[in-house]
Protein backbone atom coordinates (compact mmCIF):
# COMPACT_ATOMS: atom_id res chain seq x y z
CA UNK A 1 0.00 0.00 0.00
CA UNK A 2 1.17 3.60 -0.67
CA UNK A 3 0.60 5.36 1.92
CA UNK A 4 0.31 8.93 2.30
CA UNK A 5 0.41 10.80 6.29
CA UNK A 6 -0.69 14.31 6.28
CA UNK A 7 0.08 15.97 9.95
CA UNK A 8 -1.66 19.59 10.57
CA UNK A 9 -0.75 21.76 12.77
CA UNK A 10 -2.88 25.01 13.98
CA UNK A 11 -1.81 26.93 10.62
CA UNK A 12 -4.97 25.50 9.16
CA UNK A 13 -7.30 26.17 11.86
CA UNK A 14 -5.40 29.96 11.08
CA UNK A 15 -5.87 29.22 7.01
CA UNK A 16 -9.72 28.42 7.69
CA UNK A 17 -10.07 32.36 10.00
CA UNK A 18 -9.85 30.62 13.15
CA UNK A 19 -8.99 33.08 16.05
CA UNK A 20 -6.44 30.14 17.53
CA UNK A 21 -3.14 31.91 18.08
CA UNK A 22 -2.76 31.89 21.97
CA UNK A 23 -2.14 35.86 21.56
CA UNK A 24 -6.20 35.35 20.99
CA UNK A 25 -6.32 33.60 23.39
CA UNK A 26 -4.71 35.70 26.20
CA UNK A 27 -6.67 38.96 24.69
CA UNK A 28 -9.87 36.52 25.35
CA UNK A 29 -8.62 36.20 28.92
CA UNK A 30 -7.81 39.68 29.49
CA UNK A 31 -11.06 40.61 29.08
CA UNK A 32 -12.81 38.02 31.21
CA UNK A 33 -10.87 37.80 34.85
CA UNK A 34 -14.57 36.19 36.12
CA UNK A 35 -13.02 33.01 34.24
CA UNK A 36 -10.01 32.56 36.32
CA UNK A 37 -9.58 32.98 40.08
CA UNK A 38 -6.08 32.71 42.01
CA UNK A 39 -4.57 31.65 38.66
CA UNK A 40 -1.06 32.53 39.06
CA UNK A 41 0.46 30.99 35.75
CA UNK A 42 -2.31 33.13 34.14
CA UNK A 43 -1.19 36.34 36.14
CA UNK A 44 2.34 35.26 35.08
CA UNK A 45 1.44 35.45 31.32
CA UNK A 46 -0.85 38.31 31.30
CA UNK A 47 1.75 40.35 33.20
CA UNK A 48 4.31 39.52 30.55
CA UNK A 49 2.42 40.28 27.37
CA UNK A 50 0.69 43.47 28.87
CA UNK A 51 3.75 44.53 30.99
CA UNK A 52 4.33 47.87 29.24
CA UNK A 53 0.40 48.70 29.52
CA UNK A 54 0.61 47.40 33.30
CA UNK A 55 3.66 49.07 34.46
CA UNK A 56 5.14 51.85 31.97
CA UNK A 57 8.62 51.48 34.08
CA UNK A 58 8.94 47.84 32.77
CA UNK A 59 9.30 49.30 29.12
CA UNK A 60 13.06 49.27 29.79
CA UNK A 61 12.87 45.59 30.56
CA UNK A 62 10.92 44.62 27.67
CA UNK A 63 13.42 42.34 26.01
CA UNK A 64 13.90 40.45 29.26
CA UNK A 65 9.94 39.43 29.55
CA UNK A 66 8.06 37.20 27.40
CA UNK A 67 5.11 37.08 25.08
CA UNK A 68 4.30 33.47 25.75
CA UNK A 69 3.24 33.15 21.88
CA UNK A 70 4.84 29.89 22.12
CA UNK A 71 3.16 28.65 24.96
CA UNK A 72 4.76 25.15 25.23
CA UNK A 73 8.58 26.46 25.29
CA UNK A 74 7.83 29.24 27.58
CA UNK A 75 5.86 26.87 30.25
CA UNK A 76 9.02 24.66 29.89
CA UNK A 77 11.35 27.81 30.57
CA UNK A 78 8.93 28.29 33.29
CA UNK A 79 9.32 25.08 34.64
CA UNK A 80 13.14 25.23 35.02
CA UNK A 81 12.77 28.27 36.78
CA UNK A 82 10.53 26.77 39.32
CA UNK A 83 12.89 23.68 39.75
CA UNK A 84 15.72 26.43 40.91
CA UNK A 85 13.32 28.07 43.46
CA UNK A 86 13.49 26.83 47.64
CA UNK A 87 9.91 25.94 47.28
CA UNK A 88 9.90 23.86 43.72
CA UNK A 89 7.82 20.93 45.11
CA UNK A 90 5.13 22.71 46.25
CA UNK A 91 5.10 25.73 43.70
CA UNK A 92 5.34 23.04 41.07
CA UNK A 93 2.11 21.08 41.72
CA UNK A 94 0.35 24.12 42.15
CA UNK A 95 1.31 25.30 38.73
CA UNK A 96 0.31 21.74 37.23
CA UNK A 97 -3.15 22.53 38.33
CA UNK A 98 -3.09 25.98 36.83
CA UNK A 99 -1.97 24.61 33.83
CA UNK A 100 -5.14 22.10 33.90
CA UNK A 101 -7.21 25.27 34.15
CA UNK A 102 -5.53 27.17 31.64
CA UNK A 103 -6.27 23.83 29.12
CA UNK A 104 -9.85 23.61 29.84
CA UNK A 105 -10.68 27.72 29.58
CA UNK A 106 -8.37 27.24 26.21
CA UNK A 107 -11.28 24.20 25.08
CA UNK A 108 -14.23 27.09 26.38
CA UNK A 109 -12.31 29.67 24.19
CA UNK A 110 -11.69 27.48 21.17
CA UNK A 111 -15.29 25.80 21.22
CA UNK A 112 -16.83 29.40 21.27
CA UNK A 113 -14.45 30.53 18.32
CA UNK A 114 -15.68 27.62 16.51
CA UNK A 115 -19.08 27.93 17.26
CA UNK A 116 -18.79 31.51 15.61
CA UNK A 117 -16.66 30.82 12.63
CA UNK A 118 -18.57 27.77 11.40
CA UNK A 119 -21.57 29.79 9.88
CA UNK A 120 -19.25 31.98 8.01
CA UNK A 121 -17.52 29.35 6.06
CA UNK A 122 -18.25 26.05 3.72
CA UNK A 123 -16.87 22.96 2.66
CA UNK A 124 -17.51 21.07 -0.51
CA UNK A 125 -15.59 17.52 -1.72
CA UNK A 126 -14.70 19.17 -5.13
CA UNK A 127 -12.28 21.86 -3.09
CA UNK A 128 -11.50 19.59 -0.55
CA UNK A 129 -10.84 16.87 -2.97
CA UNK A 130 -8.26 19.41 -4.86
CA UNK A 131 -6.59 20.74 -2.29
CA UNK A 132 -4.66 16.96 -1.28
CA UNK A 133 -2.97 17.55 -4.45
CA UNK A 134 -1.71 20.90 -4.46
CA UNK A 135 1.86 20.00 -2.54
CA UNK A 136 2.28 17.54 -5.40
CA UNK A 137 1.68 20.45 -7.97
CA UNK A 138 3.78 22.90 -6.09
CA UNK A 139 6.52 20.90 -6.17
CA UNK A 140 9.15 21.55 -9.12
CA UNK A 141 9.21 18.85 -11.37
CA UNK A 142 12.45 17.46 -10.57
CA UNK A 143 10.97 16.66 -7.49
CA UNK A 144 8.34 15.43 -8.78
CA UNK A 145 10.34 13.00 -10.77
CA UNK A 146 12.16 11.83 -7.42
CA UNK A 147 9.43 11.23 -5.35
CA UNK A 148 8.14 8.65 -8.17
CA UNK A 149 11.31 6.91 -9.01
CA UNK A 150 11.46 6.13 -5.08
CA UNK A 151 7.66 4.77 -5.31
CA UNK A 152 9.05 2.59 -7.98
CA UNK A 153 11.55 1.72 -6.39
CA UNK A 154 9.40 0.49 -3.33
CA UNK A 155 7.20 -1.25 -6.06
CA UNK A 156 10.29 -3.96 -7.52
CA UNK A 157 10.68 -4.87 -3.48
CA UNK A 158 7.10 -5.10 -2.53
CA UNK A 159 4.78 -5.25 -5.79
CA UNK A 160 1.41 -5.59 -3.80
CA UNK A 161 1.88 -1.47 -2.65
CA UNK A 162 1.11 -0.32 -6.12
CA UNK A 163 -2.45 -1.70 -5.91
CA UNK A 164 -3.88 -0.15 -2.65
CA UNK A 165 -3.02 3.27 -1.35
CA UNK A 166 -4.74 5.65 1.71
CA UNK A 167 -4.17 8.76 3.11
CA UNK A 168 -4.59 9.60 6.73
CA UNK A 169 -4.49 12.80 9.26
CA UNK A 170 -2.69 13.56 12.32
CA UNK A 171 -3.82 16.37 13.91
CA UNK A 172 -2.22 18.22 16.65
CA UNK A 173 -5.42 20.61 17.03
CA UNK A 174 -8.33 20.30 19.30
CA UNK A 175 -10.93 21.31 16.65
CA UNK A 176 -12.80 19.76 14.11
CA UNK A 177 -12.56 21.65 11.17
CA UNK A 178 -10.02 19.44 9.55
CA UNK A 179 -12.91 16.92 10.39
CA UNK A 180 -15.85 18.71 8.36
CA UNK A 181 -13.33 19.25 5.62
CA UNK A 182 -12.53 15.94 4.67
CA UNK A 183 -16.00 14.07 5.85
CA UNK A 184 -17.55 14.40 2.59
CA UNK A 185 -14.15 12.51 0.72
CA UNK A 186 -14.23 8.89 0.18
CA UNK A 187 -11.29 8.64 -1.97
CA UNK A 188 -9.42 11.31 -4.11
CA UNK A 189 -6.72 11.30 -7.07
CA UNK A 190 -3.90 13.28 -6.40
CA UNK A 191 -2.10 14.75 -9.31
CA UNK A 192 1.41 13.48 -10.33
CA UNK A 193 0.83 10.53 -7.84
CA UNK A 194 -1.73 8.21 -8.64
CA UNK A 195 -1.35 7.42 -12.71
CA UNK A 196 1.08 5.47 -11.41
CA UNK A 197 -0.47 2.64 -9.15
CA UNK A 198 -3.21 0.04 -10.04
CA UNK A 199 -5.72 1.74 -8.62
CA UNK A 200 -5.73 5.52 -8.85
CA UNK A 201 -8.03 6.58 -6.38
CA UNK A 202 -6.31 7.03 -2.79
CA UNK A 203 -8.69 6.18 0.15
CA UNK A 204 -9.14 8.69 2.63
CA UNK A 205 -9.20 7.34 6.17
CA UNK A 206 -11.61 9.44 8.11
CA UNK A 207 -10.60 8.48 11.65
CA UNK A 208 -8.44 11.24 12.65
CA UNK A 209 -6.04 10.90 15.10
CA UNK A 210 -5.49 13.31 17.70
CA UNK A 211 -2.11 13.30 19.52
CA UNK A 212 -3.54 15.94 22.30
CA UNK A 213 -7.05 15.21 22.54
CA UNK A 214 -9.88 17.16 20.97
CA UNK A 215 -12.90 18.81 22.57
CA UNK A 216 -14.72 15.52 23.74
CA UNK A 217 -11.21 14.30 25.01
CA UNK A 218 -9.50 16.27 27.57
CA UNK A 219 -7.31 18.46 25.33
CA UNK A 220 -3.89 18.87 26.78
CA UNK A 221 -1.41 21.69 27.14
CA UNK A 222 2.03 20.49 28.38
CA UNK A 223 5.49 19.92 26.81
CA UNK A 224 6.91 17.73 25.24
CA UNK A 225 8.10 14.28 26.66
CA UNK A 226 8.85 13.18 30.43
CA UNK A 227 12.87 13.75 29.50
CA UNK A 228 11.80 17.23 28.85
CA UNK A 229 10.61 18.11 32.63
CA UNK A 230 13.76 19.80 34.77
CA UNK A 231 15.24 17.98 37.79
CA UNK A 232 14.20 19.01 40.95
CA UNK A 233 10.59 19.57 40.59
CA UNK A 234 9.95 16.21 42.03
CA UNK A 235 6.48 15.91 40.88
CA UNK A 236 4.31 13.04 41.40
CA UNK A 237 3.77 10.70 38.23
CA UNK A 238 0.26 11.79 38.34
CA UNK A 239 1.56 15.34 37.63
CA UNK A 240 4.62 14.10 35.56
CA UNK A 241 1.73 12.15 32.96
CA UNK A 242 -0.74 15.31 32.59
CA UNK A 243 2.40 17.69 32.28
CA UNK A 244 4.30 15.58 29.61
CA UNK A 245 1.91 15.32 26.31
CA UNK A 246 3.83 12.10 25.23
CA UNK A 247 2.87 10.52 29.48
CA UNK A 248 -0.84 12.04 28.54
CA UNK A 249 -1.52 10.59 25.34
CA UNK A 250 0.01 7.13 26.73
CA UNK A 251 -2.42 7.21 29.84
CA UNK A 252 -5.85 7.75 27.68
CA UNK A 253 -5.04 4.00 26.70
CA UNK A 254 -6.33 3.85 23.48
CA UNK A 255 -2.92 3.28 21.78
CA UNK A 256 -3.06 6.48 19.76
CA UNK A 257 0.65 6.83 20.19
CA UNK A 258 1.52 3.83 19.05
CA UNK A 259 -1.04 4.37 15.98
CA UNK A 260 -0.06 7.96 14.99
CA UNK A 261 4.03 6.43 15.25
CA UNK A 262 2.83 3.51 13.58
CA UNK A 263 1.24 5.87 10.52
CA UNK A 264 4.36 8.02 10.45
CA UNK A 265 6.80 4.93 10.32
CA UNK A 266 5.08 3.13 7.51
CA UNK A 267 4.31 6.12 4.92
CA UNK A 268 5.82 6.85 1.59
CA UNK A 269 5.29 10.28 1.73
CA UNK A 270 4.65 12.35 4.91
CA UNK A 271 3.59 16.13 4.74
CA UNK A 272 3.21 18.65 7.14
CA UNK A 273 0.78 21.58 7.20
CA UNK A 274 0.28 24.20 9.66
CA UNK A 275 2.63 22.80 12.02
CA UNK A 276 4.90 24.99 14.46
CA UNK A 277 8.02 22.16 14.65
CA UNK A 278 8.72 23.31 17.85
CA UNK A 279 9.95 20.86 20.42
CA UNK A 280 6.94 20.11 22.26
CA UNK A 281 6.39 18.34 19.14
CA UNK A 282 9.81 16.46 18.91
CA UNK A 283 8.69 13.42 19.42
CA UNK A 284 6.42 13.53 15.99
CA UNK A 285 9.30 15.52 13.94
CA UNK A 286 12.09 12.51 15.78
CA UNK A 287 9.79 9.76 14.05
CA UNK A 288 9.69 11.64 10.69
CA UNK A 289 12.90 11.81 10.49
CA UNK A 290 13.66 7.85 11.93
CA UNK A 291 11.18 6.84 8.54
CA UNK A 292 13.66 8.97 6.23
CA UNK A 293 16.33 7.20 8.04
CA UNK A 294 14.60 3.46 7.88
CA UNK A 295 13.18 3.89 4.20
CA UNK A 296 15.09 5.34 1.75
CA UNK A 297 12.51 5.46 -0.64
CA UNK A 298 10.34 7.90 1.63
CA UNK A 299 9.83 11.42 1.31
CA UNK A 300 8.63 14.29 3.83
CA UNK A 301 6.98 17.22 2.63
CA UNK A 302 6.96 20.52 5.04
CA UNK A 303 4.58 23.19 4.27
CA UNK A 304 5.37 26.88 6.24
CA UNK A 305 3.31 29.65 5.95
CA UNK A 306 5.43 32.80 4.73
CA UNK A 307 3.93 36.01 4.04
CA UNK A 308 6.44 37.37 1.71
CA UNK A 309 7.04 34.83 -0.20
CA UNK A 310 6.28 34.45 -4.25
CA UNK A 311 7.00 31.65 -6.61
CA UNK A 312 10.09 33.95 -8.24
CA UNK A 313 11.90 33.94 -5.69
CA UNK A 314 14.77 31.36 -4.93
CA UNK A 315 17.72 33.87 -4.02
CA UNK A 316 19.30 34.30 -0.39
CA UNK A 317 16.66 34.76 1.93
CA UNK A 318 15.09 31.33 0.91
CA UNK A 319 17.87 29.41 0.85
CA UNK A 320 18.73 30.66 4.53
CA UNK A 321 15.02 30.01 5.31
CA UNK A 322 15.34 26.28 4.11
CA UNK A 323 18.54 25.98 5.76
CA UNK A 324 16.43 27.04 9.26
CA UNK A 325 13.61 24.57 8.75
CA UNK A 326 16.03 21.50 8.19
CA UNK A 327 18.08 22.80 11.15
CA UNK A 328 14.97 22.81 13.27
CA UNK A 329 14.23 19.68 12.32
CA UNK A 330 17.43 18.34 12.97
CA UNK A 331 17.44 19.78 16.51
CA UNK A 332 14.55 18.25 17.51
CA UNK A 333 15.73 14.81 16.15
CA UNK A 334 18.64 15.22 17.95
CA UNK A 335 16.73 16.12 21.22
CA UNK A 336 14.87 12.77 21.47
CA UNK A 337 18.02 11.13 19.73
CA UNK A 338 20.28 11.98 22.51
CA UNK A 339 20.12 8.87 23.97
CA UNK A 340 20.98 7.08 20.82
CA UNK A 341 24.44 6.30 19.40
CA UNK A 342 24.02 6.77 15.50
CA UNK A 343 26.71 9.11 14.76
CA UNK A 344 27.54 6.80 11.61
CA UNK A 345 24.20 8.46 10.33
CA UNK A 346 24.03 11.88 7.94
CA UNK A 347 21.17 13.55 9.17
CA UNK A 348 21.72 16.75 7.42
CA UNK A 349 22.25 15.07 4.14
CA UNK A 350 19.24 13.04 4.29
CA UNK A 351 17.07 15.93 5.24
CA UNK A 352 18.77 17.67 2.60
CA UNK A 353 17.76 14.97 -0.32
CA UNK A 354 14.63 13.82 0.70
CA UNK A 355 12.71 16.49 2.93
CA UNK A 356 11.03 19.31 0.54
CA UNK A 357 9.61 22.34 1.38
CA UNK A 358 6.96 24.51 0.27
CA UNK A 359 6.41 27.66 1.26
CA UNK A 360 2.52 28.83 1.40
CA UNK A 361 1.97 32.99 1.67
CA UNK A 362 -2.00 32.52 2.06
CA UNK A 363 -2.67 35.14 -1.22
CA UNK A 364 -5.61 33.95 -2.38
CA UNK A 365 -6.97 35.44 -5.94
CA UNK A 366 -9.84 38.32 -5.79
CA UNK A 367 -9.41 38.03 -1.92
CA UNK A 368 -12.26 34.29 -2.62
CA UNK A 369 -10.64 31.58 0.08
CA UNK A 370 -12.11 29.50 -2.84
CA UNK A 371 -9.19 30.00 -4.73
CA UNK A 372 -6.16 29.15 -1.96
CA UNK A 373 -3.51 26.88 -3.23
CA UNK A 374 -3.77 24.75 -0.04
CA UNK A 375 -7.56 23.59 1.32
CA UNK A 376 -9.12 25.82 -0.25
CA UNK A 377 -12.72 26.74 1.27
CA UNK A 378 -16.14 28.70 0.47
CA UNK A 379 -16.83 31.93 2.51
CA UNK A 380 -21.10 32.06 3.08
CA UNK A 381 -21.80 35.73 2.50
CA UNK A 382 -25.39 35.68 3.65
CA UNK A 383 -25.58 33.92 7.25
CA UNK A 384 -28.77 34.19 7.73
CA UNK A 385 -30.52 32.69 4.51
CA UNK A 386 -27.66 29.24 5.11
CA UNK A 387 -29.24 29.14 8.97
CA UNK A 388 -32.86 29.41 7.57
CA UNK A 389 -32.57 26.36 5.05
Amino acid sequence: MVKISYMIGNGLDIHFGLHSKYTDFYAWLEQNPKKYKDNNLISDILTNIYAKEIDKTKKENWDELTDWSDFEKELKKNLEFISKNENAIEIASRRVQELEEVSLLLREYLQNEEKKLKPLIEFNSELSTSSLSAPFLKLPPNHIALIRERLYNSFKNYPANKSSSSINFINFNYTSLLQEYIQTMKTVYVSNISDILDSQSFEINNTIYYPNGDFDDSPELGIGTEMDIPEGLFLSQDEIDYVSKESFARRRMDYRLDKIIDSIKTSDIIITYGLSLGESDALYIYHIVSTLIANKDATAIVIMFDENYRKSNHGLRYFRKLDEIRTKIEKNYQHINSSENNDDIDVKTILKSRLLVLFDNGVKSENDPATMTYFPFKEVKNVNSKNSK
